[in-house]
């Protein structure tokens, strides 16, 4: 009987399961500074506020993050506005503890916890309503988190660029009691409501009655004996089930109804065993039957062999037994069972901008009109191209030549930049690159100065970096430290017959970034069609360039010359006597 009634008990204790963070469908709200106060499912002490509206989000000097600006070009090129702000569902701290103590006076013990947990099913539950920036022809774009801020201390971004009829528009909707911009929030949170009860109760008894009457009179060799022995049983079980669905319909139900039949079952066991349940039998009492009376007189062993032989002597024996037993068993039980459903319960609000451009008309930071005549927001643009002069260079000797850029503000804040020119763009003749950087209202003619270095990446894996150079030219022509010479050989090819030379071979000897070279320039021979042969070299600039040629005969003979300095860019070859 004993784990009968542990396991009833454990059945109850996993059917009542708490939630958290959940509300309760079936208390009163309270309204408390106009903000609606719900109440935990599982702690009644424990509240959670409903918000009222999305407002706008306060920064952390307590200043609301918005701005709307109207920009304007005197030259009539681009006009219009720009709209940002943050939207919060988070009540601001100095209206969160007044309305704690408001709370505290209309229930004493009770405490708010925070919001109320909010949920979207998908997206969208985050929308801006408003029909100039809902319209394509005031509106240029428009941008949102699209995902509401339902979280604590979470926000929403909206931002919009409008042309100059929707900027004018909505500044002067801002200016009215009720603005052309609402935001609204679609969400749900989550209540506790009761979907099934049950109540299962027995109400049990167990008689049992026993009385014994014994009357027994000897009188002449006679005895009446009268025996009366009534036995009673009476067993009566009432056993009550009473199931209320209120969210009928759900698979839940099945499970709480399987439980409700599983207990009754129990009970039923429990109640109804004649064994071991409360309505087992007793052990029964003995009646006073023939013989149990003690200390009678019987006859002798003559007179029950022989009825009527002799005569024995008379004994009066009267004697009366009576007994009286009752055994009640009574037992009551009743179990209530209650089934918890959790519910979306939906949520829907919406906060409209009013009263901004009353309460801060006067702060630029939060309505501002823009001139982009203004020099904050001029611009310049400078050019860096290669030296054409420089552009044979790129196939062979250098890899790629890339320009750092830098401009300092008088604030100590710099604009940074990298131009590159690649072997790839020498090809395809993109020898000029621009950079831009912006004036930020710096006065004088000094927001023109700027700053470059050049680094030249050569063959062999070797960097020429300059230093860096301020100016303000707009256009910087980049070439290399080299001096570029453009040499042109000729030669008497009938000379050539004549001496019975068959090929001459000019070598050229020449320093390249402090290295020497030397470098087999061309090959002359006398059946060339051409008698001209142009080339390209680059030196460093101080460096001179000597030449060597050597003439090879018919015969097998050769003759190797005798470095000479090359004066000039025109060298005129004739065999030697």
């Amino acid at each position: 009987m004993r784990k009968t009634l542990i396991f009833l008990l454990i059945l109850l204790w996993l059917c009542s399961g708490r939630s958290n963070a959940l509300v309760n469908y079936e208390a009163a709200p309270l309204e408390v500074k106009g903000v609606l106060l719900l109440q935990d499912a599982a702690n009644p002490g424990a509240y959670y506020y409903l918000p009222k509206a999305p407002r706008v989000a306060l920064g952390p000097d307590g200043r609301p993050a918005f701005s709307m600006v109207k920009f304007v070009d005197p030259d009539g090129k681009t006009s219009g506005g720009l709209l940002h702000m943050l939207v919060t569902l988070t009540l601001p701290s100095d209206e969160l503890e007044a309305l704690r103590q408001a709370f505290r006076k209309v229930r004493p013990g009770a405490e708010i916890v925070g919001p109320v947990p909010l949920l979207q099913e998908k997206e969208g539950s985050f929308q801006v309503v408003s029909g100039t920036l809902s319209d394509k022809g005031f509106t240029r774009t428009l941008i949102s988190s699209g995902r509401a801020p339902l979280t604590p201390g979470s926000q929403a971004a909206i931002a919009a660029v409008l042309d100059q009829h929707g900027a004018t528009l909505l500044w002067d909707s801002l200016k009215s009691p009720t603005s052309d911009v609402s935001v609204s929030i679609r969400a749900y949170y989550e209540a506790v409501l009761p979907s099934i009860t049950a109540h299962v109760s027995a109400d049990i008894s167990t008689v049992y009655e026993h009385f014994s009457k014994v009357k027994n009179v000897q009188e002449e060799y006679t005895r009446d004996q009268i025996r009366q022995i009534t036995d009673e049983l009476v067993r009566t079980g009432v056993i009550k089930v009473e199931v209320t669905e209120r969210l009928p319909g759900e698979a839940g139900n099945k499970a709480i109804q399987g439980l409700v039949d599983l207990l009754s079952r129990k009970l039923t066991e429990l109640i109804f065993d004649q064994k071991t349940g409360f309505t087992a039998i007793p052990k029964r009492e003995k009646a006073v039957e023939p013989g149990q009376i003690k200390g009678r007189q019987q006859k002798g062993f003559l007179a029950r062999i022989f009825t009527s032989t002799g005569n024995q002597k008379y004994y009066t024996d009267n004697q009366f037994v009576l007994k009286d037993r009752s055994d009640i068993n009574r037992g009551v039980f009743s179990i209530n069972l209650t089934r918890r459903t959790v519910i979306k319960v939906p949520y829907d609000t919406a906060g409209n901008l009013s009263g901004f451009y009353t309460a801060y008309k006067d702060d630029p930071q939060i309505f501002k009109v823009v001139n982009l005549a203004d020099p904050a927001f001029q611009k310049r643009e400078i050019f860096f191209r290669l030296d054409g002069d420089f552009a044979p260079a790129f196939e062979g000797l250098v890899n790629f030549v890339s320009v750092l850029l830098k401009k300092r503000y008088p604030t100590g804040e710099e604009a940074t930049g990298e131009l590159i020119f690649t072997r790839e763009d020498v090809r395809k003749g993109n020898l000029s690159k621009s950079w831009r950087y912006a004036r930020l209202g710096e006065k004088g003619a000094s927001w023109m100065t700027y700053a470059y270095q050049v680094t030249w990446s050569l063959r062999g894996q070797r960097k020429l970096t300059s230093d860096w150079q301020e100016t303000m030219d707009p256009i910087v022509t980049l070439a290399p430290p080299l001096r570029r010479l453009d040499l042109t050989i000729d030669a008497d090819r009938l000379s050539f017959e004549e001496s019975e030379v068959r090929a001459a071979v000019v070598q050229v000897r020449y320093r390249l970034f402090g290295h020497l070279y030397t470098q087999r320039l061309a090959v002359l021979k006398a059946t060339d069609g051409e008698s001209l042969s142009d080339y390209v070299l680059f030196i460093d600039p101080r460096s001179p360039i000597e030449y060597q040629v050597s003439w090879f005969y018919s015969d097998g003979q050769r003759l190797k010359q005798d470095w000479k300095t090359l004066e000039e860019g025109y060298l005129f070859l004739m065999p030697p006597e």
